[in-house]
């Protein structure tokens, strides 16, 4: 069960409920932006905000933000440490109708929630919607608006599909009760978002608006930077929990070459070309595998190489 459930009080016609969860750890100013911008949607509706503190103290001023129909609360991550304890922790305190998931340096456009309730309420058999997203780089703004209304399982398989973001998803609470919690068993809780879309386009509709409403940053630090061996580890578990990788010669390969980067990146260079051949094998126009052979040479960057590769658009995504 995914804890209380939502509450049943609205009057017909009455705007639902939708609660936000955000993991914090760490990010106060960019975590005030996130709530500056979540506290100004334009949404009819009421917004419960809930920050979920991982592995660090509440901070109680975050409620100064609150304002009529947008309570703000702060609670502390009670299941396992990371993104995917901390995400379960918000969903077991949830009370709306809507669950709403943002990391805490990330920032909605004005109609985010409402345009998503909107969607969701016109098509009951949706499980989950994103949106289209804008990529802030160091260096320039990318635009990455959703290609397509639906995304399929076979899609997903093939592609991350970088609409669907852990920073502008929204379900009905009941899509957990029919794709379950987030993985907490996944290693370091990489590609949690991810893990959880996999399963949930097993056994329901998703979705997206199409348009841009929220803003990604690329610019700042993110957990999983120079980790990247916890990142292949995470990958690995993907492939084992995910059989129907194997099926798919391109989105098997796509995998095994974003193991190969990150296996090289973290100074396993022998043991991540045999992966990337792995992948090339597989699918000889694996991006990531031959971006993992790039940064294999002596004196190349990975920082630097993926930066560029990122400009190309959506081939390594």
């Amino acid at each position: 069960m995914t804890g209380p459930g939502p509450e049943t009080h609205e009057s017909p016609g009455e705007p639902p409920l939708v609660s936000v969860v955000i993991p914090t750890r760490g990010r106060p100013a960019l975590l005030q932006e996130t709530l500056e911008a979540i506290v100004a949607q334009d949404y009819a509706g009421p917004l419960e905000i809930i920050i979920v503190h991982d592995r660090e103290e509440i901070d109680p001023t975050l409620a100064r933000f609150s304002c009529p129909g947008r309570e703000i609360r702060s609670i502390n991550n009670t299941r396992t440490g990371g993104l995917c304890g901390a995400r379960n922790s918000g969903l077991a305190e949830a009370k709306g109708e809507f669950y709403a998931s943002c990391d805490d340096d990330d920032v909605w456009y004005p109609s985010k929630v409402r345009r998503q309730v909107e969607l969701l309420q016109s098509d009951p058999d949706l499980l989950c919607v994103g949106t289209g997203i804008r990529l802030l780089m160091p260096q320039e703004k990318i635009e990455w608006p959703a290609r397509e209304p639906v995304i399929s399982h076979e899609r997903l398989l093939g592609n991350r599909v970088k609409e669907l973001h852990s920073s502008n998803l929204m379900m009905p609470i009941s899509a957990f009760d029919k794709a379950g919690l987030y993985d907490e068993e996944l290693p370091h809780g990489y590609a949690e978002d991810y893990d959880w879309l996999l399963r949930a386009t097993r056994v329901g509709k998703v979705g997206a608006v199409q348009e841009t409403l929220v803003d990604i940053r690329k610019d700042q630090p993110s957990w999983f930077r120079d980790k990247s061996l916890n990142t292949a580890a995470a990958l690995e578990y993907l492939l084992d929990k995910h059989p129907d990788f194997r099926d798919r010669r391109r989105g098997h390969a796509r995998i095994l070459g974003q193991i190969a980067y990150a296996r090289i990146t973290g100074g396993q260079r022998s043991r991540g070309l045999r992966i990337a051949g792995q992948a090339l094998c597989r699918y000889p126009a694996a991006p990531h595998a031959w971006l993992a052979v790039a940064v294999a040479a002596p004196g190349v960057e990975p920082q630097k190489m993926l930066a560029a590769s990122r400009r190309l658009g959506r081939g390594l995504s």
